[in-house]
């Protein structure tokens, strides 16, 4: 813990307080400047359009990840024929490696690429969409690359929380004349509460610190219109020598990052 994890945390934190380029770093005699990479960083438009990327990758990839996640489970919290197979398909997205996703993704959503083939074919477009080249279309097509990767990971959590609820309980439910929908809001979702805060937490934190898909996709292009914090941290630290100003960008994401999980601590804490 202290090599892998507290070491680099503070290590990091302190960087974000000091002028260190490529020459300083590797002598190790860098500058305090205090509070100046901050204050360049909120001058940036690209940390702004980080920023609102961020916002919007992680509020959406959370809301559609759980939402059909815990669909999912639900179907699949029952026996039909085929429920194995099915179950086993539904987790090909979890087991790709993310650099195997990223670039077919890339391949299907080029102007060239398979989407676009499938729309024009089908007259419900008239000429090939930039998916990952159009400015104002790029962060949302990574949203729904990256909602499509993390459903598994919802479903299958929300899917071992319902296999622990009695099933007692349904059936003295439905002996009382109770409907599906009455199950769902008085007996599957309490008993669920705390998976539910559990898959929303782990889910805010992987999502806003994720990197691979959009790097791999676009590096944050094109002109820095899909930079996410944790791309344009990489992004500053190294391929522009700024690593003051990547490790600020780092410190801003650990900051939200450990505002939202107290506020998640603090609810799950309340709801007791």
């Amino acid at each position: 813990m202290s090599v892998y994890f507290i070491y680099p945390f503070i290590y990091n934190v302190l960087l974000g307080f000091q002028k260190v380029d490529t020459t300083s770093f590797i002598s190790g005699k860098s500058v305090y400047n205090g509070l100046n990479n901050y204050r360049e960083l909120f001058k940036l438009s690209a940390f702004s359009k980080a920023i609102k990327n961020t916002l919007i990758f992680t509020a959406f990839s959370i809301l559609f990840q759980f939402g059909i996640g815990f669909m999912l489970a639900l179907i699949f919290n029952r026996d039909f024929p085929g429920e194995r197979y099915l179950r086993g398909l539904l987790l090909i997205p979890w087991f790709l490696p993310l650099i195997v996703s990223a670039n077919a993704f890339r391949f299907f959503f080029s102007e060239q690429g398979i989407v676009n083939a499938f729309l024009l074919s089908h007259n419900v477009i008239d000429k090939p969409i930039g998916w990952l080249t159009n400015p104002n279309l790029v962060i949302w097509t990574l949203t729904m690359i990256n909602i499509w990767i993390g459903i598994p990971f919802n479903y299958i959590l929300l899917h071992t929380g319902l296999k622990e609820i009695p099933i007692e309980l349904y059936e003295a439910a439905s002996v009382d004349g109770a409907k599906g929908w009455h199950k769902l809001i008085y007996i599957t979702i309490p008993m669920l509460k705390y998976v539910i805060i559990t898959v929303l937490m782990l889910g805010f934190v992987y999502t806003i610190k994720h990197f691979d898909i959009v790097w791999i996709a676009t590096q944050g292009g094109p002109a820095n219109s899909s930079h996410l914090l944790s791309t344009l941290s990489y992004q500053l630290a190294f391929r522009e020598y700024r690593f003051g100003m990547g490790a600020a960008v780092a410190n801003v994401m650990v900051v939200i990052i450990l505002i939202i999980v107290c506020g998640f601590t603090l609810f799950s804490s309340e709801s007791n």
